[in-house]
């Protein structure tokens, strides 16, 4: 049919009218997608207001009494910072406005509280309705001052400035399909605390923690960049992977019909269907994916801190893991700047496919990593579902470090934490930080302990209770070099602390002894012996004067924050001597040890230093160093490797310390003159 001209330029011009028809106030301005009506901002900090308008015009941001103004860039994008806010649970207009015109855009109902980002994967993302209590939490929601943002997460090759969602009032009907983990931690939180808070959802099941993890980040490190190079591998691969099961698919299907036809036969469950392997271009798990689409998105809104349930996923690779989550923490606070906000985590429930590496690398985590914390779950685990509902006591745990961590409340947060080993004839005695009152035998016999000696050969241990510490042995073990508490894929809870927590599984480290002839350049408790450069002795003293360095727990905590940090023996060495310590560096750390002046560097050596090409050096593990100085040459080893260090020596100095960028850990630093 032919239709007249008449009608097509009619209708060529309606389109045109369309097309050139003013923008709405929403076009011209607009909101990030994180403000929406019911949001909630953080207190006490400044908070970030960003946005985008049509470039170059000028903007006027009001909230509870403030205007900020603000100018949209080339790009569209304009952004300005509100002035710290007090908590308030008055729902307020925040409204963006344009100085020249009439155009607005106002969010309503937004209150002043503490805000989290609650992350990971699926046991973050099961659901309230899913948990156990959970019926009767749905059925008691209504708090008006709690608020909860469903993120669309998702992985996307680069990185997002928007995310889908809205910040929905508590009520059954958002309680419901909400994480109920984040829940019942929010729940604490406003019984707690007395004000607003809001909880951002951002989790997606099944995936791994390279891909909540920034691609620079990944990119740097050589302990983790193998995960970008494996990926390019899959994709390159992916065509003749897809042809050779295209290939083989006919005869798949064919032995699918017939194995589905046994099974209703036999009344057993319904095979899996095959189809053709996922494109690694689209996969939820490549690398950075999900931080791209599902985190950045997020940056910066301000928020207290994080919360985090993953694991599940990188269980066989513990080790790795042992660098990619700290690695991760670091890159998430990076990117926000605020800090080292609190970073509160799950630890992996008992099952029957988790490894206790990956239990291991998580409480190395807490050490590594400032302001983190661990929650133990091994009595809501199940060993054969990898997602335990009982949520309730997860949520709770959370919440207790968030309310020590985040608000400096003294209220005991862990479970009996692992602290030393000390061996005397046949007996190890365990040290405990975290006593919370004290040690108990959940039911009235510790369970779960183990007991080796230089063959390395774990054997079931008789243990005993002695006040704060456990006394571990066995009658086949004459002397022991080693422990392990709940080193299995289901472990049992059986030791707790009079607080009601449960002690984490680890494995010791060897059990230290003084050499003969050596003495010890820290006391294990203040910083005696140690000071700032033309400073006075930090005598008696815990911390440093400002306060990047602090003795506990046997060694020296080094937090520079963002300067670099050089501390020195009161002493000096003018003779020859031999020195040991041990140290362990946090991500991206850059730190070193001074012998009487020139340094001889710890880096970690993920990122640079002469620890690059050492093939014993343990990534976010103690090392050892080992130094003979004879005169003005330093022989130097690294775990038993030689270790290069050109430098000629002065004639006398002291020993010095140096961290910058990243937490570093130093230990049974000893020295041997040889007079």
């Amino acid at each position: 049919m032919r239709i007249p001209r008449l009608t097509i330029l009619v209708q060529m011009l309606a389109v045109i009218g369309l097309l050139s028809s003013p923008l709405s106030a929403a076009e011209k301005i607009s909101l990030s997608s994180l403000f929406t009506d019911h949001a909630v901002l953080q207190r006490d900090i400044a908070v970030p207001v960003w946005g985008k308008a049509e470039p170059g015009s000028k903007l006027v941001v009001q909230f509870a009494g403030q205007e900020k103004p603000a100018t949209a860039d080339k790009d569209g994008k304009w952004s300005v910072k509100l002035d710290p806010l007090a908590a308030s649970a008055e729902g307020r207009a925040l409204s963006v406005k344009a100085v020249e015109g009439n155009e607005a855009v106002a969010r309503q109902d937004v209150l002043v509280g503490e805000v989290w980002v609650c992350s990971g994967q699926s046991n973050m993302g099961w659901s309230l309705k899913q948990s156990t209590g959970g019926d009767e939490a749905i059925a008691a929601a209504g708090d008006a001052q709690l608020r909860l943002f469903n993120a669309g997460a998702r992985a996307v090759d680069e990185p997002q400035d928007s995310i889908g969602g809205t910040w929905a009032v508590d009520s059954s009907q958002s309680a419901a399909s909400f994480s109920g983990v984040a829940y019942f931690f929010g729940k604490e939180l406003r019984k707690s605390l007395g004000v607003p808070v809001g909880l951002i959802k951002s989790a997606v099941g099944g995936t791994v923690c390279e891909a909540w993890t920034p691609k620079a980040d990944l990119e740097t490190n050589p302990t983790l960049k193998p995960l970008l190079d494996q990926q390019a591998k899959q994709l390159a691969g992916y065509p003749k992977v897809l042809e050779d099961y295209k290939q083989r698919e006919p005869e798949l299907l064919k032995q699918y019909e017939e194995a589905l036809a046994k099974a209703k036969a036999d009344k057993k469950p319904e095979p899996r269907k095959p189809g053709p392997p996922q494109n690694p271009a689209v996969s939820a798990n490549r690398p950075f994916g999900l931080y791209n689409g599902s985190i950045a998105p997020l940056v910066p809104y301000a928020i207290r801190g994080a919360i985090w349930y993953q694991g599940e996923s990188n269980s066989s690779r513990g080790k790795e893991y042992q660098t990619l989550f700290p690695a991760m923490i670091t890159a998430w606070r990076k990117v926000w700047g605020q800090g080292d906000f609190p970073f509160l985590f799950v630890q992996i429930a008992p099952h029957g496919g988790m490894s206790p590496e990956i239990r291991e690398a998580q409480r190395l985590t807490v050490q590594t990593t400032q302001n983190t914390a661990m929650a133990v779950t091994l009595d809501v685990g199940h060993p054969s579902d990898i997602h335990p509902q009982d949520k309730q006591p997860v949520g709770a745990r959370l919440a207790l470090a968030a309310r020590a961590l985040a608000h400096g409340e003294k209220v005991e947060y862990s479970g009996p934490a692992y602290d030393s080993l000390s061996v005397s004839g046949n007996k190890a005695t365990l040290s405990f930080k975290h006593i919370g009152g004290g040690l108990v035998a959940k039911e009235g016999t510790l369970k779960g302990f183990t007991i080796a000696g230089s063959d390395n050969k774990f054997v079931e241990a008789t243990t005993a209770i002695k006040g704060d510490n456990i006394v571990v042995f066995s009658d086949s073990v004459s002397a022991p070099t080693a422990v392990r508490y709940g080193w299995v894929n289901v472990p049992e809870a059986s030791l707790w602390n009079k607080a009601g927590l449960p002690a984490s599984p680890f494995q010791t480290d060897g059990a230290f002894v003084l050499e003969e002839g050596f003495e010890m350049l820290l006391n294990g408790t203040d910083l005696t012996g140690w000071h700032y450069a033309n400073g006075p002795e930090f005598k008696g003293m815990q911390h440093a004067s400002d306060g990047r360095y602090t003795a506990r727990d046997g060694r020296i905590v080094v937090n520079p924050g963002k300067g670099l940090a050089q501390m020195w023996t009161t002493r000096e060495f003018p003779h020859d001597f031999h020195l040991k310590l041990e140290f362990r560096a946090g991500v991206n750390a850059d730190s070193g040890i001074f012998l009487r002046k020139p340094q001889l560097q710890c880096r970690d050596y993920l990122v640079a230093g002469p620890y690059k090409e050492l093939t014993k050096y343990k990534p976010q593990d103690w090392n050892e160093i080992e130094v003979i100085v004879k005169g003005g040459v330093a022989t130097c080893t690294c775990n038993g490797e030689e270790l290069k260090f050109p430098n000629e020596l002065p004639s006398t100095g002291p020993i010095g310390l140096e961290a910058d960028r990243g937490q570093m850990e130093y230990r049974r630093i000893r020295i041997k003159e040889l007079k």
